[in-house]
Formats: C-alpha cells, structure tokens, sequence
C-alpha cells in the first residue's frame, strides 16, 4: 500500500514499486516516489489504436509522406494503474519540484513523456533525470544535471510500438483467415521464427557423409601416447577427414609399415585476453550456457538486481547497473575503482598498464554502460552473507550477480599468458603426394591472468596432449596399433535460446529490450523446447511458411534490419517517424492484398493431429496448447460442437525410483515444461524435470540397488537416491 501524499516534498516518478521504496531510501524524508507500474498508458489493446490520414489524395508531400499517423493513446482501467492515476494527480498538487526518473532507454523516456503529458508538465522543462545505478552519488548526480524530455527517443519508441501495432493488427487477421485463428504475426517476432524454420529445413535436407579418422600409438623411447592423423591442409592441430574407405585402409597400411620422425619442434607464448563486461545480449548467452536460465527468466533476476534488493543492515541496495544495454562502456569513477580493487586483492601483475578497452558497434548507445555492479567491493560471498535466508530464489539471484560480478571484474585483469609446445611427426613415406603428418600440442598455464577469476575460456582441442614429451628433431617415431574410425558429418545443431540470442544480435533484428521477450512470444505459440533445443511445431512451420510466401519483405532479416537502423536515425533526430511508418504501411498494403487471395492452408498442414480419438465423439484428438503458458493437452478436432480434452501422458519404460512399482510417465507442466512423474499418483509423488535413463549409479558407496537414474544439463547422470554425479555412459552420448 503507498501512503497518501502529504506536504510539500520533491517528488520523483519512477517504474517500478521496488525502485521507488530503493529512491526514498536514499534520498530521505525531503522526497517522495510514487512508480508508474511500467507503462501505464499505451496504445488501446481492444482496437487498432491508430488514426491513419491520407495525405493530398494519397500523393506523396514534399516530405515524402502519403499517410499520417496519429497514435491514440488510453489509461489502463485496470485498479491498479486508476490508482497509480489518482496517486499522480495527489503527487503533483503536493510537489515543490517533479522528477522524471524513468530508465534510462527509449522506453523509459516514452512513460516519461506520458507521464509529462498526462500531468499537463512543460515539455520544455529540465524535469528528466536519468541513471544506470541505483547508488545515492548516481542519484544525487542525476538531481543536480537534469535535462530535457528528448523527443527524438521518444518519437523513437512512438514509432517502433506504431510499426509493432501496425504489421500486428493487419497481418495477423489475415493468418486467422487463411492459416488459423488466433496466432499471430509480429515485426521482430516472424524474422525470429524464420530462423529456427531455416535451419530445420537445413537439417532436413542435410545429406550425411562417411569419413574416417586415423589414430596411432606414436612410441617413442619411454613415451606411448595416443595421436590422430592430422589435415594435411591445416597448420593446427585438426584430425584428417577421409570420405574414401580405400584411401583410408592403403594409408593404415603404409602407417604400420613405416616409421616416423620428428620433423619439428616448436616452443611459444600465446595470450589470450579477457572477455568485455557484459551487455544485454552476452549476459543472456552466459545465463543460458552456464546457469540454465532462459533470457526471460535471465532479465527478470537481473531486474531484481538493478531495482534494489533488501540486504541486512543496509536496507534497499541497487546492486547492477541498468541491465538493457548494447555498451561496454564504463564511467571513469567505476573503472578507477575497479582498478584499485584488482590491484589490492590480486596485485600489481594482475593489473594491466592501462584499462582494457572494448569497442561498442556502432549502433551501440553510448550514453549507456555495460552491466556491472555498483559497487565492486560487493564480492558475491560478502553479498551472500548479507542476503535474508527468506528471500525468494536467492540462490539464482546470487549465481548471476555472480557471473556479472565476476565478469566485470576479470574484463579489467590482465592476459592469460600460455607455454605452447607444438611437435610435428611426419611418416617417412608419402602417400601419393600427401605428407602423413601427426600433430601433438601441449599448453600450460604460465600466467593465469584474468582466468584467475573468471576461469580458463580457452577453446581446447579435444586431441590436445596432457603432459611433457621429450621429443628430439630427426628422432625415429614407430606408429603402432594403428587404427581407423569411422564417423560421419553431422547436420548444424538446432537453435537453443542463447544461440538465438546471438543470431538476433549478429543480424541486427531486435534491441536488447526485445530479445527475452521474443523468443518467449514465439515459444509460447510456435516453437518448442526439447532438451534446451528450439524445435518448430507444425503450426510454426506452417505459418513461417505463409508468410515468407506472401510477406517475403517484411519478415526478411536485412528489411527488419533497416528498420532498426532507422529508428536509431530517428532516435538521434536523423529522420522523420512518419517516413518509416509510410514505408511499411506501403508494402504491407499491397501483401496483404495478394495474401488474401490465396487458399486457405489446409488444416492437415497446421493441425498435430495424435493417434487417439475422442472417446466422446470418435473425432480425431489434436495437440493444442495454452495461449495462457503454452501448457499442450489433446484437444477434439470436433470443437467447438464437442469440447472434450485431456492431458497429454507419455509412458515409459523407467520404474519410479521411490516406490519401484509404478512406471514414469512423461507429463506436460506449467510453460509447455516437460516433467516426469509415478503412474501410482497420488499414492507416489516423486516427480523430476529431468530426462530418466536406466543406469547403474556409479558411486560405489551407494547401497541401493541399482535404479533409474535421471539425465541432468551435458554429460551427466544424476542418481536420485545419492545424488552422485557420474559421466554418461558412451553409448548414450553418440545417441
């Protein structure tokens, strides 16, 4: 409950609840916060929300316009945002002064507006403050340099949420005819979705090709290690391919005939150099690989983080700076800091001579800093202790500052520094005129650098040697059991969430507010995950499929591209809002035109039809899903006359490790989450999100009998009833 605005105080307008209780504190009793809950005005969500005017018969005007585009925007009438309206009203009667603290982005600076606009504020008034920390020097800093509400930002904004409601509400009722009713299409959200179809339909016709691998046991004097035949056309170590089973039997034959010998040695220093602090993109990619957590899930910690957190004996305490940013850069009192602090934990040889730089791209916002925390001094273990038991999901709040923390901190340390010993065996016969050549390299850590923190990045070939080997140039090698392997190619991998991430960030689709929330909307109606794999569903490649056929310009990548770049001319004051609204509107009205007059796709190509049928009616069972949360059930293809559904259960072979009567089934949750379950429910009630496998537990000191275990994130088992962790076995790895 806020309390009611009493006396003259300055009165700051921020977003969020946890922000405003975060100001008060710092600021004291001569202020007072009131927070919007987000956007508290927008365009109508019942209708188009979008006045659209020609202009002089529909010629263009000598700015190049044919259409004007008057947004209308509307006050949510839900309780919560009347109140937040009602509080805004009693805030500005009892304010000496009014702040616009807002987030420091385009759609800060749109509620900002709104709020100026709403509250009848000057536009010319120096009232916006803005903020990437939530630190009382920030804050007091932003007071005392407040600036103007920046038009161009929010005209920026303006226009990306018209071209959003415009490509939405016109193309999406043409795939409710012609495809089925409610989906949707969406600016960013369709280029997105053509990703994962494009590189399923890569490895649909993906044509797999045999090879070969040689290994041999190089004996030389004490020394027996394994080495495989290198690319004869690679200068690194990279096993040899062979796509001819003749070439690699009659090279086996000449390797264990024929002795080797040492053609080379080489001894080098190699560096590698610390990775950038993070920005919106790369922290959602490390969440992803290293924490498990999806980018959604990734920015709503992160928020958390940056809007304030309750630690013991210091209250609210903003501990990340502002979390949607493309910008590595840092603000000199940070780095300043940041570089004492390398220097009395880690020393002098930890610190470079100067601060390491990382270039921003282009379209970067520079006025932005990377993400990084607030106070480098807040080490994750001093933070742990300080964090309340009670909090809700602290160890996953705490596992990401810790990867934020460790990052910026590790982005400023010095290189790792590498002893590379490389040796060079070459068979004393050719084949052909192909040199057989083994490579053996071996690299140790002379200087851990930032690794020291942050760990050792480094890629590592997986024929990389461990240990010393005193090999001498001109010295005989024997090649002994040698062997060939087969293998084949293998197709691209499917898309998983930070792969996708990466692919938004590379084509330039999207802004770092966007990415979470993208792929959220597309998993939620056309893709799915399967062991942290996008896959798309019927209905996703059926739609994907609609649309690169009649709107094959607006969902290419280069054209959502352009656009992009252009709301960031628009941004600077380079180009009018209007122009790219006009551009747009244009072409959807003559795809849309074409669109509808196509057949309808038949139901066959959109519909998961399942083997079972209504037991009501005898229709076929469909495979649906939730708009709510993307739970799937079996739903009657008889709807709406029959209604019939019921949830989707998938036996398996596994026995419950807990009772040991039932079996497991395969059961859909909330999210279109997959979990595993007892059939005896609800006598049993064991259930695991985890995949089961029928293996042996690997820990001998377990006195269970040997059960289910559960497949667990990479390579290993996860046995249910120690706990134990053991590497999966190989057989299950190559399936």
């Amino acid at each position: 409950m806020r309390s009611k605005l009493t006396g003259k105080k300055k009165l700051v307008i921020v977003e969020s609840p946890t922000k405003a209780k975060t100001i008060s504190k710092l600021l004291g009793k001569e202020y007072t916060s009131i927070a919007t809950v987000g956007h508290f005005r927008d365009l109508s969500k019942k209708n188009f929300g979008i006045e659209i005017n020609e202009i002089s018969n529909g010629k263009a005007d000598e700015k190049g316009l044919k259409y004007e585009f008057i947004p209308n925007y509307e006050v949510s009438r839900s309780k919560e945002v009347q109140k937040v309206k009602k509080e805004l009203k009693e805030g500005k009667k009892n304010a000496s002064e009014i702040y616009i603290a807002t987030d420091p982005d385009r759609e800060g600076e749109a509620i900002g507006w709104h709020i100026a606009d709403f509250l009848d504020l000057s536009q010319k008034e120096t009232n916006r403050i803005v903020f990437n920390e939530f630190t009382k020097k920030a804050v007091l800093d932003s007071l005392d340099n407040p600036r103007k509400l920046d038009s161009d930002l929010f005209n920026s904004q303006q226009a990306r949420r018209l071209l959003d409601r415009l490509y939405g509400f016109q193309v999406s009722p043409v795939l409710w005819k012609k495809v089925k009713g409610k989906t949707s299409a969406g600016r960013v959200q369709s280029p997105v979705l053509q990703f994962v179809i494009e590189r399923e339909e890569e490895i649909d016709n993906f044509t797999p090709e045999d090879f070969w691998n040689i290994s041999s046991n190089l004996k030389y004097k004490n020394n027996n290690l394994t080495s495989f035949l290198n690319d004869p056309k690679s200068s690194k170590l990279a096993r040899y391919r062979i796509f001819d089973k003749s070439k690699t039997d009659a090279i086996v034959k000449l390797l264990s005939t024929t002795p080797g010998k040492v053609k080379d040695i080489k001894t080098s220093q190699s560096y590698r150099s610390a990775r950038p602090p993070f920005i919106t993109s790369s922290l959602q990619q490390e969440a992803s690989q290293k924490l498990g957590m999806s980018p959604d899930v990734a920015m709503s910690f992160a928020q958390q983080l940056f809007e304030g957190i309750e630690l013991d004996g210091l209250g609210s305490v903003g501990l990340i700076t502002y979390m949607r940013t493309d910008s590595f850069s840092v603000t000199e009192t940070a780095m300043s800091n940041l570089r004492s602090y390398i220097k009395n934990k880690y020393g002098n040889e930890y610190l470079p001579d100067k601060p390491n730089t990382y270039k921003n791209k282009s379209r970067s916002q520079e006025a932005h800093e990377c993400i990084r925390p607030t106070d480098v001094e807040m080490s994750p273990d001093k933070l742990k202790k300080l964090i309340p038991d009670k909090l809700e999901r602290k160890d996953s709040l705490l596992r990401l500052y810790e990867i934020i923390w460790k990052r910026f901190v590790s982005s400023q340390m010095e290189k790792a520094k590498y002893d590379v010993n490389r040796v060079i065996i070459e068979c004393e016969k050719k084949y052909l005129d192909e040199d057989l050549v083994f490579r053996i390299e071996n690299w140790k850590v002379k200087f851990a650098g930032y690794s020291i923190l942050y760990g050792d990045d480094r890629e590592k070939s997986e024929d990389e040697s461990v240990g010393s080997y005193d090999f001498v140039i001109g010295e005989k090698v024997s090649f002994e059991n040698v062997e060939s392997k087969y293998d084949h190619t293998k197709p691209p991998p499917r898309y998983n969430e930070a792969m996708l991430v990466r692919k938004m960030e590379q084509e330039g689709i999207g802004r770092p507010s966007t990415y979470a929330n993208t792929i959220k909307t597309n998993l939620k109606l056309y893709l799915e995950k399967k062991e942290s794999r996008l896959w798309p569903t019927k209905l996703g490649k059926a739609i994907s499929k609609f649309l690169k056929s009649n709107f094959s310009t607006e969902v290419s990548p280069s054209y959502t591209t352009e656009m992009e770049e252009k709301l960031d001319l628009i941004a600077t004051g380079d180009m009018n809002w209007q122009l790219l609204l006009n551009d747009l509107y244009i072409k959807l009205d003559t795809s849309i035109k074409n669109a509808l007059e196509q057949e309808r796709v038949p139901r066959e190509e959109v519909e998961d039809y399942s083997d079972e049928h209504c037991e009501l009616c005898e229709s076929p069972m469909i495979i649906r899903a939730s708009r709510a949360n993307g739970t799937k059930f079996l739903g009657c293809s008889g709807f709406p006359k029959c209604k019939n559904m019921k949830p989707i259960i998938v036996e398996t072979v596994s026995k419950c490790p807990e009772c040991e009567k039932g079996n497991l089934r395969q059961l859909q949750g909330s999210r279109g989450s997959v979990y595993y379950g007892c059939s005896s429910y609800p006598d049993c009630k064991f259930n695991s999100r985890y995949q089961p496998i029928d293996e042996a537990c690997q820990n001998s000191d377990c006195d269970k009998k040997p059960l289910t275990q559960f497949l667990v994130r990479g390579n290993k088992m996860h046995c249910v009833l120690c706990k134990n962790y053991s590497d999966l076995p190989e057989k299950i790895k190559s399936n």
